[in-house]
Parts: structure tokens; sequence; C-alpha cells
């Protein structure tokens, strides 16, 4: 069943320790399915490996993506792989539409 991008997207959703929110665009429900099963490959589970926050760094407001040099002092690495696996291990998954 196919519909508008927006239904065949969701945001997992990680908050930083200072507040602020990276999001990851994934296939619905996989990410859940993946966490049960981790022999699904992660390319199965994310529609992109771009880590993204918003411009007003909450979950409203225009997607972008983060700086290197963000990501290493959120996540201790810019390695885009290993901060992926971490937001679908611990993220919140939320259904909507992604604005980029």
């Amino acid at each position: 069943m196919h519909g508008t991008s927006g239904e065949n997207a969701a945001k997992i959703v990680y908050k930083g320790e200072n507040g602020q929110e990276f999001f990851i665009v994934a296939n619905p429900g996989m990410a859940q399915k993946w966490r049960k099963d981790k022999t699904i490959p992660l390319i199965d589970v994310v529609q992109s490996f771009d880590v993204l926050t918003t411009t007003n760094q909450s979950s409203t407001g225009e997607a972008i993506r983060v700086a290197n040099g963000v990501l290493e002092s959120e996540f201790g690495t810019s390695n885009t792989d290993d901060i992926v696996r971490k937001i679908v291990e611990s993220g919140e998954e939320k259904g909507g539409s992604v604005a980029k």
C-alpha cells in the first residue's frame, strides 16, 4: 500500500543530553522489529544515514544535517553508522512527515 512520502516514513527521535533532538528517517515499524532481531540490516530500517536536527532544536522546524562537531560532542563520534545504530536502539519512533 503506497501513499504520500509522509505515510511511508517515520522519524526516530533521540533526545541529546542538552535537550537537543536528533533524528533519522526510517521505515515505519522497522526500528521495533530491528530491536528484536538485530540480524535485520540497518539499511532495511532507515531510509537514510543522515542524522538530522531541526533549526529550532525541537521536533518542529526545518530539518537540517547535524555538523560533525556536534555529533562528536553528543555521541563521542562522527561515524554516522554508529550514531544511526544508537538512535535506532535508543530513540523513539514518531510517525509523520519529515520536512526537508
